[in-house]
């Protein structure tokens, strides 16, 4: 490996990379050897310390790695590590890092080492809540004892925590404050934490550690019922049915004149939407039941592509076999020949020429068979596609003809309540002739009184909810059909794909093939 001065500073190269890589050996022999046959992609630790490194990048080719070592470097920034998602081991002390980020993909990190930097706020770590076990960040610019510990709280894994060096360890309430806060640590500053010093810390601090304590309670039960109303949503998402567990409250903040007749006569004793109650109470029984018809749908629909899928898996890996045999039994055929020609002294004589030749014939043969091959594949292929378009397609009409029976049911529930919201409305405008309707104010009156304005209001109050659910109708058969055919076209590509790719590897392969063949010809 080039020396380069320790002055300068470096960045991580191909070389690097594989100097980096930590094996284990008997002697530096056996070391080299197995450094050399790693390929880099495999390696599961690396060690880049002491290399003047100034900034994290070229680590694209570690796909696998675990532990990665990248202290004793001049590092300001911690960057470029969003494809390393195995990570569980990161040492970055002794670097020049000021903040610390860039960790976001890194969600099975347990053990991370920023010791003696110029860190001064416990942050970007969110990723790891659930992970770290063990923390240093001892030596670096922390100088807020609430600040620090509030951004540690969450870390309830949290085993193993330095940070002795730092301005708040020099806080005469440092200790107790860090393990009333974090009583689930094992050792703090390298010393193993002890139960007398656990409780004292709880009893010194019992008022702030309950209100915290409370508050993270009421911050845990609001997350798990937004969790819970995403999986609701995700699933009603899933099943087609976005709109439909809220459409009777949609219809109403839709309708524009819901406000004006929902209290007439007056609030106390409102009487021409009260049937809206009952359409309520109805609407919700069943979208119970259509919901769980729509969500045996969707598991029909799942269904019907996992067995579409097992056999398209079992008709592919069968050509697969067949096609490796073939490749298989060529490949020693070449062998044979070419080595052959490497061992005769003579070069390459009138009889290996025309097993070369021969071999040539074969190449081809073989490039045809693969050829013909997945021609009959692709059309295999394509006839499954379109045979799960069919049997897709008769899930789909099933679930359009249990929308339009749904919302033909809703509609309905509409007439009803609208034909009792006329009765009411008759015996309003009675009572208004003769006089009696003593309990309106006299902006009702105005209303009422003024026929044409009040029975167009009437009207618009039924006719904004038939178009609500009529929308809402449409839009649900209109997904169902985009759906199926955007992932019978989703197959269709795939199928094109992989077909191309296909061509395309066997096309190489016979480029291959002949030059690897004619190369020992032109030689003779």
């Amino acid at each position: 490996m080039t020396v380069i001065p320790d002055t300068e500073d470096k960045v991580i190269n191909a070389e690097l990379s594989y100097a980096g890589l930590e094996i284990t050996g008997l002697t530096e022999e056996s070391i080299a050897a197995k450094r050399a046959a790693t390929e880099l992609r495999d390696a599961l630790a690396v060690s880049y310390s002491f290399k003047n490194i100034c900034k994290i990048q070229y680590l694209g080719a570690f796909e696998k790695l675990t532990k990665l070592k990248l202290d004793n470097n001049f590092i300001t920034r911690i960057e470029n590590l969003d494809h390393l998602v195995h990570l569980q081991q990161l040492n970055l002390s002794f670097n020049r890092i000021t903040k610390i980020e860039g960790l976001n993909a890194l969600t099975k990190l347990k053990d991370l080492s920023l010791f003696n930097n110029e860190i001064q706020k416990v942050e970007g770590l969110d990723a790891q809540v659930a992970t770290l076990e063990h923390l240093s960040l001892g030596n670096n610019k922390l100088d807020s004892l609430i600040d620090a510990f509030a951004g540690l709280r969450p870390f309830h894994g949290l085993r193993i925590l330095t940070l002795q060096g730092n301005p708040i360890h020099d806080d005469p309430d440092y200790k107790l404050y860090a393990l009333g806060r974090l009583p689930w640590l094992k050792y703090l500053d390298h010393r193993r934490t002890k139960q007398d010093e656990l409780e004292k810390a709880r009893d010194l601090y019992v008022d702030e550690i309950l209100e915290i304590e409370d508050r993270e309670n009421d911050q845990r039960l609001k997350a798990e019922d937004a969790a819970k109303a995403e999986a609701k949503r995700v699933k009603i998402e899933a099943s087609n049915l976005t709109g439909v567990p809220d459409l009777f409250e949609r219809m109403l903040a839709a309708d524009p004149e819901y406000e004006k007749l929902r209290y007439i006569p007056n609030k106390e004793a409102p009487e021409l939407c009260n049937g809206l109650e009952l359409f309520k109470d109805k609407y919700q029984q069943r979208c119970e039941a259509f919901t769980e018809l729509m969500d045996d749908q969707l598991e029909r629909k799942k269904n019907e592509r996992a067995e579409w899928q097992a056999v398209v898996d079992g008709e592919l890996r069968q050509k697969d076999v067949e096609a490796r045999e073939w490749v298989t039994e060529f490949e020693t055929l070449k062998k044979h020949a070419l080595r052959d020609c490497d061992k005769s002294e003579a070069g390459v004589t009138p009889e290996l020429e025309s097993r070369l030749r021969d071999l040539l014939d074969k190449s081809e043969e073989l490039y045809n068979k693969l050829m013909a091959q997945e021609q009959w594949t692709a059309v295999v292929i394509d006839d499954l596609v379109t045979n799960y378009d069919l049997q897709l397609g008769e899930i789909v009409d099933e679930s359009k003809k249990h929308v339009m029976d749904y919302f033909e049911y809703a509609r309905g529930l509409e007439e009803t309540y609208f034909d009792g919201f006329n009765e009411a409305v008759g015996s309003v405008l009675m009572r208004l002739g003769q006089d009696e309707l003593d309990e309106a104010d006299e902006e009702v009156k105005d209303f009422l009184g003024d026929k044409d304005r009040f029975m167009n209001s009437c009207q618009n109050h039924h006719d904004s909810h038939v178009n609500t659910i009529d929308t809402a109708e449409e839009t649900m058969s209109k997904e169902e059909k985009r759906r199926h055919e955007a992932e019978v076209e989703e197959l269709r590509e795939w199928q094109a794909t992989r077909n191309r790719g296909r061509v395309a590897e066997m096309l190489a392969m016979r480029k291959r093939y002949r030059g690897e063949i004619e190369e020992y010809l032109e030689g003779e």
